[in-house]
């Protein structure tokens, strides 16, 4: 029973009966189905080298050959097998993405299946970038496949974005090919501005998506603590009605719509389709794949069920039992680990239960897992500082050191704290557009100049705080609703244009640059292939160079076109406006203009990021910071029965990140407002003898204690001062001494502060 001593360890009490594992209570009770064991009896096991099939592939392809050579008999078995339908169980770190590409390329090369008859179908931009460039870099130069040849090879939404633009019946649902799309934050504009235009009495505005997701499941009108019906239903009709005016498609649209498509004529039939990570398919993406294939469509999908850590996105963690169950199907596995050290592997592997005996490590011992407990995150902060500091110097780079955590909220006193004692870091996350003004209303200027039916878009440009000339709101919308009642234009656009000039004729460089976005896309198509976007837009006019933000906002616009246009020259096919409408509709769907290379980690410090962010990551040291009980597992109001169990993936992802060393750290005294005071109790799960435990606590608590006031000043901090603390906000110096600056939080009570390292600023 040593393994459910968890709290004697760390110098907490038992749990009232030693046997007691919370999680087996909570799952017993709910009796949830195992849905992420693959059954050993349906796995099918290589049984021989295949190095008579290498062989076969040296005399027509030997660099394929070679290549081949270097995987091992799990992985060639996936490669060679002729079977129709494939789930290949791919361990963590053991080389799905390798394994995919492989099989790509004996299918073309090998087997002659043509690349336009393939759907290859992944989770993230840089996956699908990542295997067209390992495509392409097997070429030898004579015949480089063109963007047209690998049009189906990407993420869900943007093959069904190209399925959507090609089918003969888009028409039929009131959409032109051109259609844009609407970004999660464009598609909340969208609503906000139907409401206001209809005079719509809508409720819990601030939840429109939850509602939409829920009234979709459920047709339910009431939500939350409502009553009665709001104005929803009527919402949700202008909406459709108002998409197909603009010619948008939001991100479900995309699905939705290539499913209904595609259920009246499948226009696209792959002779193969192949799925990355399809343990994180939704039922709508799983219809999508259904209707890409028929009786003799071939099936190949990689994927995880122990990283299945997306049901919050409409994944289904039992969707390998529903193939697994197909007795048409052949199961295999990837069971050896390429990343994680033996014993930390080990520690990984007792969070799947069952499960853990199929992870096989490749690599030494190494380390054992390391549990610390410090006494808050503040104090863990200053802890991470210093023992950064050693690693650094002792030769680990900065961008092999990761943090992890559970909840973004976590982050932001780690970032504070290791800002204020210069460590370089970066807070790896999705930045938004909207949160760069000036790139946000380039991204707004392309789409309105490319799509003129875009309405959002076109009220973005002229409405923006920074670079537009009118105010936004009701009185705007229905202003221009008078104006273009009983007339007809071209498009929303040129109306628009109409209306700025027959009503605000004094903004003459905004009327300019209306009609010069109805003339862009005959600049695009007559101006060849070196095009000044930024002249020709006279963006200087609206960025004024006597401002303080000029520079800067010139630098990050040059780099965004000049990431467009990198874009645009790598081979894609149809006019200019049509390669710029898909540059413009990928940045779209990734949601910044890095769309050549995406997000990743950018050599600029310590990475401090969530788990969820760092799914498919890896570093040589990683620390998992704050992991007390409701933290990790994270508090629900409605868990449902799949909650734990997804939790314990989330934990196991964490783990597997690391190649060297893992340590993981909770709080005596956590500041996070749905943690206890306790370590994870899924750390109950993972043996003693694997385990290196330490409390700094003690220590912590000590240093933390308030010394005798002394009415003295002490540097810059001096009683009654006020000052700002990145956690715990505004307060007041009580007292300060050569040892400790003691302040006041209100709420938070007094907090004590060696001088040099208090992270406080004066107010």
């Amino acid at each position: 029973m040593g393994s459910r001593r968890l709290y004697n360890k760390f110098g907490h009490q038992d749990f009232s009966h030693p046997d007691f594992d919370p999680i087996e209570a909570f799952e017993s009770r709910n009796k949830p189905v195992d849905d992420s064991l693959v059954p050993e009896e349906r796995v099918t096991k290589p049984t021989h080298d295949f190095k008579q099939n290498i062989e076969q592939v040296s005399l027509e392809y030997p660099r394929l050959a070679k290549e081949l050579s270097k995987l091992n008999p799990y992985q060639l078995q996936a490669v060679f097998s002729d079977d129709r339908k494939v789930l290949l169980s791919a361990m963590v770190g053991s080389g799905k993405t390798t394994v995919l590409t492989h099989k790509i390329l004996y299918l073309h090369f090998v087997k002659k299946v043509p690349l336009t008859e393939m759907a290859v179908l992944t989770f993230t931009n840089k996956a699908a970038r990542e295997i067209k460039e390992r495509i392409l870099s097997f070429y030898d130069g004579t015949h480089i496949p063109n963007n047209n040849e690998m049009r189906y090879f990407g993420t869900f939404h943007a093959i069904a974005r190209q399925l959507n633009k090609e089918h003969p019946l888009l028409d039929k649902l009131g959409f032109t090919e051109a259609f844009s799309i609407l970004d999660e934050e464009a598609k909340d504009e969208f609503f906000q501005r139907l409401i206001i235009s209809h005079n719509l009495d809508i409720k819990y505005k601030n939840k429109l998506d939850q509602r939409l997701k829920s009234y979709k499941s459920t047709k339910q009108v009431l939500y939350g603590n409502m009553k009665h019906d709001d104005d929803f239903p009527q919402l949700i009709k202008l909406a459709q009605k108002e998409k197909q005016s603009n010619n948008v498609m939001d991100f479900d649209d995309l699905i939705n719509v290539v499913n209904w498509l595609l259920k009246r004529e499948r226009s696209f039939l792959p002779k193969w389709v192949i799925i990355d990570e399809f343990q994180d398919c939704n039922e709508e993406q799983l219809q999508m794949v259904s209707h890409l294939s028929n009786s003799s469509t071939n099936f190949f999908a990689v994927g995880d069920p122990n990283q299945s850590i997306y049901t919050w996105r409409g994944s289904t963690n039992k969707i390998f039992q529903t193939i697994i169950a197909d007795p048409e199907s052949v199961v295999m596995q990837l069971p050896l680990n390429y990343r994680t050290s033996s014993q930390l592997l080990d520690a990984a592997a007792y969070l799947l239960q069952d499960q853990h005996r199929n992870l096989k490590a490749t690599r030494p011992e190494g380390n054992k897992l390391n549990i610390r407990n410090h006494y808050d995150d503040s104090q863990e902060a200053y802890y991470y500082v210093q023992r950064f500091k050693e690693l650094h110097e002792k030769g680990a780079p900065w961008e092999e050191i990761a943090v992890l955590f559970r909840t973004r909220q976590q982050i932001a006193i780690f970032e504070a704290i290791f800002q204020l004692e210069n460590i370089p870091c970066q807070v790896v996350t999705k930045t938004t557009l909207r949160e760069q003004p000036v790139l946000y209303w380039l991204q707004k200027l392309l789409l309105a100049a490319l799509h003129p039916n875009d309405m959002d878009s076109i009220l973005n440009v002229f409405t923006s705080t920074h670079f537009g000339c009118l105010k936004a709101g009701k009185r705007l919308i229905n202003a221009f609703n008078k104006f273009t009642d009983d007339k007809a234009f071209e498009s929303k656009l040129v109306a628009f244009g109409a209306f700025l000039e027959a009503k605000y004729p004094k903004h003459h460089l905004h009327c300019s640059l209306a009609q010069k976005m109805d003339q862009f896309q005959s600049y695009l198509n007559d101006s060849g292939r070196d095009k000044d976007i930024y002249h020709y837009f006279d963006l200087d006019m609206f960025l004024k160079p006597t401002s303080v933000h000029y520079q800067l906002y010139k630098e990050d616009i040059n780099q965004a076109l000049e990431d467009i246009q990198q874009f645009t020259c790598k081979n894609y096919y149809g006019n200019w406006t049509e390669i710029y409408q898909a540059a413009m509709s990928q940045v779209n769907l990734e949601g910044h203009f890095h769309i050549n290379n995406g997000i990743e980690i950018n050599n600029q410090g310590i990475p401090l990021l969530t788990i969820h962010a760092a799914k498919g990551l890896e570093f040589d040291y990683v620390f998992l910071s704050g992991a007390n009980t409701g933290i990790i597992p994270l508090k629900r109001a409605k868990e449902g029965p799949g909650h734990l169990k997804e939790e314990k993936r989330l934990l196991f992802v964490a783990l597997t990140r690391a190649r060297n060393y893992m340590e993981i750290s909770w709080h005596t005294k956590s500041s996070a407002w749905n943690a206890d005071d306790d370590p994870s109790y899924f750390l109950n799960a993972i043996p003693d003898v694997l385990i290196e435990s330490h409390s700094q606590a003690k220590n912590d608590k000590e240093d933390n204690k308030p010394q005798e006031p002394q009415s003295q000043t002490t540097g810059k901090w001096q009683p009654g001062m006020k000052v700002k603390h990145p956690k715990y906000g505004e307060g007041q110096v009580v007292s300060c001494s050569n040892d400790e600056v003691l302040c006041s939080f209100g709420k938070f009570g007094e907090k004590g502060f060696a001088p040099q390292w208090a992270p406080l600023v004066a107010i």
